[in-house]
This record gives C-alpha cells, structure tokens and sequence, in this order.
C-alpha cells in the first residue's frame, strides 16, 4: 500500500487513522487534511496550519482530578503550540534558517570632473 501524503500530514499531525479505525477516531477527518494540502500545496505548511487548528481544539481541555489520579490536559494545548512555533519555522521558506547571499550590481556612472 503506497503512502499518500494524507498519510504523511497524518502523521506529522500525530493524528494517524488507528488500525481497525476510521478517521472518527482522530481529530481531523479525512477532507480536512485534505483541504490543507490543497490550500497550502507544501507538506511542512500544511502541518503549520493542521497543528494551529489542533492547538486551538486541544486549548478547551482543563486539567482534572479524580481521587488519586491526575490528568493534565492543558499540557496537550501547550505541546500543540510548540508543534506550531516548530512548523511555524520550519515552512517559512526555503531561505528559513540560513543566510542569503546575493550580488549587488550599481550602474556604471562615469566620473565627472569640476
């Protein structure tokens, strides 16, 4: 089976379609992760916006405490935000992360005399 590259934004999403499951049981349906490829057409962009919309459905979980047991939910939030700010320079383009060199050409005046 060849991977697609909702495949692949699945799993830089970490939101992968479990075995014997179904897009239902992640947060993202399969038109979704669609969609962000065809609006970005960058696979690195289209984790940036997945991972901004995962922070935001991820930001309403509240930690919670049932007898002896802890859950931090509101860890999931902040490690989404993380994933943005990482994709976030990672898809900047293609000079993201090191110099540009260039050449400057200046036109060629001559030299007047006074």
């Amino acid at each position: 089976m060849a991977i697609t590259d909702v495949d692949r934004l699945r799993g830089l999403l970490g939101e992968s379609i479990p075995d014997s499951g179904s897009a239902s049981d992640t947060l993202f349906t399969d038109e979704e992760i669609q969609d962000y490829l065809d609006q970005t057409g960058d696979l690195d962009r289209a984790a940036y916006e997945g991972w901004k919309v995962k922070a935001a459905r991820l930001s309403n979980l509240v930690d919670t405490t049932e007898g002896n047991s802890q859950r931090k939910f509101s860890q999931l939030s902040t490690q989404a935000e993380e994933k943005v700010k990482f994709y976030a320079r990672s898809s900047a383009g293609s000079t993201e992360g090191r110099a540009r060199v260039g050449k400057i050409s200046r036109p060629t005046v001559p030299w007047s005399q006074t």
